[in-house]
């Protein structure tokens, strides 16, 4: 019989969390230390079934992984039944034991998934005191996703772009890395695979245009569908923001701007041949600079906006680099030395 004491622990400690991953991770902790767990994960999956985010938890070592990872066809098939049948629980006989899978959340873009390797089923005691702990993580999970999430776009808001850009090159917690080396955050596992980054920001040209003359309902039209051109544009790993009105920000990895240019050329040139409904043409102006540590992050943004600016000076819908300004002498750094000092 679990004590009372350790469950309410168990609830502080996930619910203590302000990141879904970090949550997530905490999640399968409780699990865990509650159950005689061989193993527990949580599967994130799209609507065409690719995995998008995989975490696992076993002897007290977590491995997290976006889309590295593969699921056999049992438990494939299992979340494929669970859909056709609309069960939230499902029990599956394997070789070493049961995986007890539970459907975590949904929405319209992907389903996440426990599953908790067990050599025995669950017991009822312990199938009643885990849908507890799973009916208030999917609430607490459900309000954070509100709280960071742009309601119109459904990409990551300006509240969450002020943690995570502070935080990609912040040391990792204390209590994360005694679990293994390898849980981290989303923004901390990009700044550990690589060196360069790139801020841009991105700003839809003669936007005011569209919303005097077509109505502010177009206008947002135009909105969700650049944030679809957004996502199918750029890798699950680069972090994806809408900043305020209709700008939009990225934080992207590529080894050197060739690499950068491509990736945001190959965008640009998305959205200039998308047929957006009644305006029918719209273009994008950008905006890059590289993200350095030793630079101050409101520093990063605003050498982004001046490329921006010069974007929309030059004529619009063009990609400008803030060192290709630098090089020309259209712009200058101001004299002040740079340090980790976070200003959001």
């Amino acid at each position: 019989m679990y004590q009372p004491n350790t469950l309410v622990d168990h609830i502080a400690n996930f619910t203590s969390q302000r990141d879904a991953e970090l949550l997530a991770f905490s999640l399968l902790k409780s699990v865990n230390g509650m159950m005689s767990c061989s193993k527990t994960k949580i599967i994130s999956i799209n609507k065409t079934g690719d995995i998008i985010f995989h975490i696992s938890f076993e002897k007290n070592h977590c491995v997290v992984n976006d889309n590295t990872v593969l699921i056999d066809d049992a438990l494939k098939n299992s979340f494929e039944y669970m859909n056709e049948s609309s069960l939230e629980e499902y029990n599956l006989k394997t070789k070493l034991g049961y995986s007890l899978i539970r459907l975590l959340h949904h929405d319209r873009k992907s389903e996440q998934f426990l599953v908790i390797n067990l050599p025995e089923k669950i017991e009822k005691v312990q199938s009643y005191v885990l849908s507890g702990i799973l009916s208030i993580y999917n609430n607490f999970i459900t309000l954070l996703y509100e709280s960071q999430t742009d309601e119109l776009t459904g990409l990551s808001n300006r509240k969450t772009f002020d943690s995570a850009i502070s935080s990609v090159f912040n040391a990792f917690p204390q209590e994360y890395e005694k679990v293994g080396n390898e849980r981290r955050t989303k923004s901390q596992q990009i700044a550990k695979r690589k060196k360069t980054f790139w801020l841009a920001i991105i700003d839809i040209d003669n936007f005011k245009l569209v919303n005097d003359e077509f109505g502010h309902l177009y206008g947002d039209e135009i909105l969700i569908h650049l944030a679809q051109i957004i996502r199918s544009s750029f890798r699950s790993e680069d972090l994806q923001f809408r900043f305020g009105g209709e700008e939009f920000v990225i934080l992207l990895s590529a080894d050197i701007q060739t690499e950068c240019i491509q990736i945001l050329e190959r965008f640009r040139r998305r959205v200039e041949d998308y047929s957006f409904p009644s305006v029918d043409k719209v273009t994008v102006s950008i905006g890059v600079v590289e993200f350095r540590r030793e630079t101050f992050h409101i520093t990063s943004i605003d050498y982004a906006d001046q490329a921006l600016y010069e974007s929309k000076k030059q004529g619009k819908n063009k990609i400008t680099f803030f060192e290709d300004m630098l090089s020309q002498g259209v712009a200058k750094k101001p004299v002040i030395k740079g340090g980790d000092v976070d200003l959001f």
